[in-house]
């Protein structure tokens, strides 16, 4: 069985110096949400993608019962795309 090697990562600076990072994932804080960037595929298909979770799809928060967070994913440039993670609107 094919083992998913571990993406390398880097935290950058401010003034663009590289520092290496031994992490499963990444949590990002954005606003009340989180989105959690896996850095090791989880499965041999999605290698050399990033796949990102948030609300109850992040490891451990499996027992969360709240209404579910959603990815809003808008294009930018060319090589761009802006991901915000939101809560649906309950007025619907």
């Amino acid at each position: 069985m094919n083992e998913n090697k571990q993406y390398v990562t880097y935290a950058v600076s401010k003034d663009g110096i590289r520092t290496k990072i031994d992490a499963g994932s990444i949590i990002i804080q954005i606003e009340e949400e989180e989105i959690e960037i896996a850095l090791i595929p989880p499965h041999p298909a999605w290698k050399g993608k990033l796949t990102l979770s948030t609300g109850s799809a992040i490891d451990g928060r499996h027992e969360e019962r709240e209404p579910g967070v959603q990815f809003v994913i808008e294009p930018g440039a060319s090589n761009v795309v802006h991901i915000t993670a939101k809560k649906p609107d309950k007025s619907f």
